[in-house]
This record gives structure tokens, sequence and C-alpha cells, in this order.
């Protein structure tokens, strides 16, 4: 009995631990094959040691939960984890990420690599594969071993093993740095390997999908009724141009409004967009509003009109939402909308959102031919050349170009030969070179089309996507800016140029009406002349609104600013407190509305609500009224 039961325990035994150096394989192989870590061994092997705990910890748990039948379930998660990593696999050497479940929710995956599987696909791949016979033959010999329930004495040294796998996962996990996980999944992969990876995005993925209700309930009904009957649709619309024009949207990478007209040494930071915003449409009063998603934020806020959300990305916590976008309404208009970003597709998600934004396609750094680097990726006087010569076979187009060179630190730019003194060899002297380089490189694509007769048919939108400078660089830029300590000094610098070149100069002049970014869809609708049913933001060519909300709470007035955070509303000239009357009091709480109907559209995906949609079509005609 002694020998059955030491001979039984040896084969179970060496089953869990066979099951284990095979799930370790497949991921370690997974790891490097797509470019997740580099050479293998090659570094502190952190991320091998986590791979194996979380390799432990998955194997262990099925072994704990279904006791006897657990041998079914590892055979059968064996087949599901070697599908999933060849997939994973595949799109990962076309994106340079793991599959998510938006991604597969969505099957778009499919197409994206269907084309290319043939050449994604590797014949050392089997390895995901190799060890299904084994495990079948060793199942199968020894059958009458491995189905026994567990005793009391193995589910508590598996249980021990479970504590001790967890305990030093997170031990070892406790020092890395998960601040780039919040914008590029991909490095929670790197980081945690692809087990933490997919775990996570299940998680995170049925909060968002099926643990919040999708329907309005009586109050947030309300909430939308009151916004709509305060703020009746805009009915009326400029409408300038008869004829279509191609708009080309330029968002332009951590450009603050503070350059404009900036001189340092006696040389202009932006001389091109300095003549440029003088002859066309400047709007120098408007206040980034951009939150956890940053540059993904800004996108939203153009393409959408909505507010972002106030943690995290859209982009990564609503990836399946459906909108009514700027491309989708210029789509009906016989436009073809591309989207353009010189970095990797899977950057903020964007290669599984753009396709609900309406874009026909999204040009990113695997299209691109990166015949000169500056920065992060592409230079932006090639990622311009390139993203027009791709518009231009598709006109009348919506191109978004989405730059990147000035993106933050700016050590790109040290060595660029403009005289920064006394700011040189710093963060802030080093932004001011990458921006000054932006410049001429606008400057370029301005002569490119005007030498193909492709300005005077199009409609040019340049505008600044967030700060560039933070507050760890304050006390520089107070040097060069001379600004003081007060905290309505740092809010006022928060402000994004914004200039709009309309063909045959239609309007001109600067524009000081307080905005921010999400008003500048509701100015091109107004331009064009779309029917955009529903738009929260104001378009700058009227009088209505003249504020911006952010998306703490805080609010710039055309004189006043509300610091949310202290409950304080200051003279944004004098800085000094002011009394909040209830006439203010009001107005601070009408603007707030804006974030929370913009929270209830995303939150319930209202887009994809005909309740909604009827409520906003019906609204739209009791206002033509």
């Amino acid at each position: 009995m002694k020998k059955y039961f030491n001979r039984h325990a040896i084969i179970s035994q060496a089953f869990v631990l066979g099951i284990i150096l095979s799930f370790f394989v497949k991921v370690f192989y997974f790891q490097y094959t797509i470019g997740l870590s580099q050479v293998p061994f090659q570094d502190n092997m952190l991320i091998h040691r986590l791979l194996l705990f979380s390799t432990v910890t998955v194997v262990i748990t099925i072994a704990l939960i279904f006791q006897k039948k657990a041998i079914y379930f590892f055979i059968v998660f064996d087949i599901i984890i070697s599908a999933l990593l060849l997939l994973d696999t595949l799109y990962g050497r076309y994106y340079g990420i793991p599959l998510t479940i938006p991604i597969v929710y969505q099957l778009s995956f499919v197409n994206d690599i269907q084309d290319s599987a043939n050449t994604l696909f590797k014949w050392k791949d089997m390895v995901y594969f190799v060890d299904l016979p084994i495990i079948f033959g060793y199942v199968f010999y020894f059958r009458k071993y491995l189905f026994e329930k567990n005793t009391r004495r193995k589910n508590a040294i598996y249980l021990v093993i479970l504590l001790m796998s967890i305990t030093l996962f997170h031990t070892q996990a406790k020092d890395i740095d998960r601040t780039l996980h919040n914008y590029e999944r991909k490095n929670i992969a790197k980081d945690l390997g692809v087990f933490y990876f997919h775990g996570y995005d299940i998680i995170d993925f049925t909060r968002n999908k099926f643990l919040t209700s999708l329907s309005m309930n009586e109050s947030e009904k309300k909430i939308i009724m009151e916004y709509l009957n305060d703020n009746p649709r805009q009915t009326e619309t400029f409408n300038l141009y008869s004829e279509k024009k191609n708009l080309l949207v330029l968002q332009v990478e951590a450009l603050q409004e503070f350059v404009i007209d900036l001189e340092i040494n006696g040389q202009e930071v932006t001389p091109f967009l300095n003549g440029l915003k003088s002859e066309n449409l400047y709007f120098s009063q408007i206040y980034h509003q951009v939150a956890g998603g940053n540059t993904a934020d800004t996108e939203f806020l153009l393409n959408v009109g909505l507010h972002p959300t106030p943690t995290g990305s859209v982009n990564y916590l609503y990836p399946t939402n459906q909108w009514l976008s700027l491309s989708d309404l210029l789509n009906e208009r016989g436009y073809t909308s591309l989207a353009f970003h010189g970095y990797e597709a899977s950057f903020w998600n964007r290669q599984a959102v753009y396709n609900n934004l309406g874009f026909y396609q999204f040009v990113s750094k695997e299209d691109f031919d990166i015949d000169e680097t500056l920065g992060w990726s592409i230079s932006d006087e090639s990622f311009f050349r390139q993203s027009i010569d791709k518009s231009l076979s598709h006109q009348p187009f919506y191109s978004l170009l989405i730059t990147l060179s000035s993106h933050h630190p700016f050590d790109a730019f040290s060595e660029f030969p403009m005289n920064v003194s006394p700011f040189d060899n710093t963060q802030v002297g080093n932004y001011l070179k990458g921006i000054n380089y932006v410049d001429q490189a606008i400057e370029d694509l301005f002569e490119r089309l005007a030498d193909e007769n492709i300005l005077d048919n199009t409609i040019v939108v340049i505008f600044g996507d967030h700060s560039g400078l933070y507050l760890d660089q304050k006390a520089v830029l107070q040097d060069l800016l001379t600004f003081g300590d007060h905290p309505v000094e740092w809010a006022k610098i928060q402000k994004v140029p914004l200039i709009i070149a309309l063909p045959d100069k239609k309007l001109q002049g600067n524009i000081n009406k307080v905005g921010g970014q999400i008003d500048i869809l509701p100015t091109i609708v107004d331009i064009l002349g779309l029917d955009y049913p529903l738009i929260l933001g104001n378009s700058l060519l009227r009088e209505k609104g003249n504020y911006a909300v952010k998306r703490d709470g805080s609010i710039y007035f055309d004189n006043y600013y509300f610091d949310n955070a202290r409950g304080i509303l200051f003279d944004i000239e004098t800085l000094e407190e002011v009394i909040i009357t209830t006439e203010l009091a009001n107005r601070i709480g009408k603007y707030k509305t804006d974030l929370m109907v913009s929270d209830i559209i995303i939150r319930k995906n209202l887009f994809n609500d005909d309740e909604f949609l009827n409520i906003i079509h019906s609204q739209k005609g009791l206002n033509e009224e």
C-alpha cells in the first residue's frame, strides 16, 4: 500500500511538474519571439522569475479547484493556452502586443493579420503544441494513478505553494515602474508576463463591459434631458464652402501656447506659426482638457467631442463603444478618413479604437518607411511627407496627423543649432529647440501643399495636444516666462495654440474667446456645415460658451479661474480670491454638468442606445421648430 501510495504520488506530482514546465516553456518562448524581452539570460532575469511564479500560480490553482477532474482541465487549458499563445504570437509580430479581449471581441484582428499569416507563422511556433502528444500519452498510460481526488495533505501542500508563488510574484514585481502601463498595455506583458497580461485584460474588460449597467436610470435620464433643454442645439452653421474641401488636422505633440511669438536671444521659436496665425484664424485662449490619456484624450476630444474619463483612458476602458465621430460625418459626405501616427499601432490601443472612430485606415510606424529617426520614431519632416503622399490619393480626405518628434523628454534636440542660452542642456532649452524644429517641419508641409496646388482646396487645423513641460520644470519656466508662484499663474500657461487656415482666407483674426479642445469639433462642424446631433462643446466662432472645464472640475472663465481642488474662485488677472455669488455658483454647477453628461454617455455606451438616439434626434426637431 505504501509502495502504491509513493508511486501514485510520484506519478501525480511528476505530471503537475510537467505541466508547469510545459506552460513555462511556452510563455518563455512567447516573451522573446515577439520582442517583449531581448536576448534571453542577458538581463537580471526578473521576467523569468515572474513568468515562473505566474505559471506556478495558474497550474496550482487548477489543481486545487478541480481536484479529481484537474487532469481534464489541465489538458483543455493546455490546448486553449497553446492556441491563444499562437494567436498572440501572430498578432504580436504584427503589432508588438498580445491579443486583448476588445480586439477579439471586434474580430478585427482576423482582418488585420489574415493576409500576413503565412509570413508571420514560423515553424518554431510548434513549440506551443509539441507537449500535447506527450501529455496525452502520459495520461493514458498512468490513468489509474492520476484520476483520484487530492488528499488533505496534498491540498495543504498545494495551498502553501500557491501562497508562496503569489507572494514571491508580488515581492519581485513591487519595484517595477508601472506608469507606462497606463498608456501602453504591451508593457504589462513586457514587465509582468503574458499570464498576468491576460488576467489583467479579462478583469478590466469584464468590469467595464458587463459589470456596468448599460441602461440609463431615471437620474441619468434627468441629467441628460436637463442638459439638452439648457443647451439647445445650434441648428444653423456657417457652412463656408459649397464644394468639398480637404480637412487636414495637425495635432502637434506637446505644443504649448506660450511658445507662440516667444523670442529667445533674438530668435523666434515658432517663426512660421507666428506668421501663419497672423494671416488666418488664431484662437489664443484655448486650454487643454486631457486627463490620464494625454494624447489619446486629445484625439477623443477632437473626434468625438466628449470629455475624457476621469482616470485611465477611454481607449482602454471603453474600446468597443460606438461613437458618433467627425470621421463618420465626413465619410457620409464622401470623404476618406485617415489617421497617421509615427509610433506603434498598439500605443494607446489605437489599432482597436480607430475602427470605431470611423477611420478608413490607420497608418502607424509599421506602415512608414523609417528613413529618418528623431526622438521616439520617424521624424516629423518625413512623417508629414509620407502622410501627405498617402492622403493625396484619397481626395477629398480628412487626415489626422499626430506628430511625435517633440515628445517628452526632448533629449533628441540637445545638439540642434539654436541658441537657447542660458537654458542650454536643460529640458526647457531642449523643448524650445524641439518646437523650433516642428515649426520648420510644418513650414515645409505648407510649402509642399502650395507647390502641389492643394492648399487652396484644404482646410488646415493646427493645435497642441497637451502640456510639454510639467511641474518639475516650473522653476526654469519661471525664469523663461517670468511668472510668479501663485497656482493660477501655472494654470494660465496650460494653453495650447489653435490655428485654422481656411482656403481664400475666408475668416481671419485673433479670437480671444476662452475655450477648450472640446470646442474644436463644433468649430469644424460650424465651418463645414455638418449635421451633428449632440455636441458638448461650443463653436469658437459663436458668442455662446466662453469657458473651459478641466477633467478635475476646475474651470476657466473669461475673467475667473475656479480651482476645484481648493474650492476657490480667483480673478485670473489680479489673482485675488473672488466671493462665489449665487450666480457664479450656478455657472460653476452648470459647466460641471458637461463632465457628468459626458461620463454617462461614455459609461453607458449611449451612441449604441436607441432610446438615447431617439432623445437627441427628437430634441433636434424641437430646436429646429
